[in-house]
């Protein structure tokens, strides 16, 4: 009986491992910036001398090929000071030639929380950067990316081998597709933009949210100034109706932590550009809170310009 249960168990459960294996073989196989990513910190470190970290804002915002200091972008969507911190500590000591860190601070950066131990992405970092955000010991299945989050690697596979979206990186993992830009969908006609009565934006402000958020990130620049490294606080542009809508108490906190910023770290500069309204076009916008490739290119350049007068 206990032979025949196993037999059972057998059959039914090798199948189900194989397909899994191929499933998590084909996700890996997907092109994406953390694999890019993850060739140049293994086959390139020696050369990395700026790292650009934080969210989907700074991560669309700059690319790496128009910067003179060789560099690498590590920001990614909702990503937050205290992953960026777990990350910073791992790879800053690796890179023997690494002068400055861009440290993303965006308009309610500080009234979000955090990402934390249970972040579905930390098995991404995990598997591409070999950094542990999971606050524990890490596991086998902690690499297991499919796992992390079936949903969404369900639909990028549907969108990669069945829709045959073909996203086009560059060797720096900067995406120029432009694929879902939403300006572009509606022909960037202004009119028809700035009628648009929802779009994503935070107006909620989070006091104790906001108290955690500025230890960790105060902790995060006490390291980099303790590692002798250059700070750039970057503020990227966003487009008119966005600026119009942010709410003054998240705003005015925001700014204070910017001027106590350059009070107490003289080794931060601060590059805002987020009410740039003369020098950006509805062009260079994805949407109101993201450039496309041509806004990336002028913000890219003003981050160029400062990283060169700063090292």
């Amino acid at each position: 009986m206990i032979k025949k249960f196993i037999t059972y168990c057998l059959f039914f459960f090798i199948p189900v491992v194989v397909v899994y294996c191929i499933v998590e073989v084909v996700v890996l196989n997907i092109p994406s910036q953390f694999k890019i990513n993850n060739d140049i910190l293994e086959n390139r470190p020696s050369k990395i001398e700026a790292i650009i970290i934080g969210s989907s804002q700074v991560m669309s915002a700059t690319n790496p090929e128009w910067l003179a200091m060789p560099s690498i972008n590590l920001a990614s969507g909702n990503q937050h000071h205290d992953t960026d911190f777990k990350i910073l500590k791992k790879l800053v000591p690796e890179l023997p030639e690494l002068k400055t860190i861009v440290i993303e601070v965006s308009y309610s950066h500080f009234e979000l929380a955090h990402n934390g131990k249970n972040f579905w992405k930390n098995s991404i970092y995990l598997t591409y950067y070999n950094t542990n955000c999971f606050e524990r010991r890490t596991y086998f299945k902690d690499k297991l990316l499919y796992l992390s989050n079936p949903s969404f690697f369900s639909e990028k596979l549907n969108e990669y081998y069945v829709g045959g979206e073909k996203v086009a990186y560059n060797e720096f993992g900067f995406n120029y597709t432009d694929t879902y830009q939403q300006f572009a969908r509606l022909d960037f006609d202004r009119e028809k933009i700035d009628k648009m009565k929802r779009f994503k934006i935070n107006l909620d402000p989070n006091l104790p949210v906001f108290k955690d958020n500025a230890k960790v990130y105060f902790e995060l620049l006490g390291y980099l100034k303790r590692e002798h490294k250059n700070v750039i606080i970057a503020c990227p542009p966003m487009y008119k109706t966005y600026v119009r809508k942010r709410n003054s108490e998240i705003l005015n906190r925001r700014d204070s932590m910017l001027l106590l910023t350059t009070k107490r770290f003289e080794n931060v500069t601060i590059l805002n550009l987020e009410t740039d309204t003369i020098n950006y076009s509805v062009k260079d916008y994805w949407n109101q809170s993201h450039l496309s490739p041509s806004g990336a290119k002028k913000f890219t350049r003003s981050l160029d310009s400062l990283l060169q007068e700063i090292n």
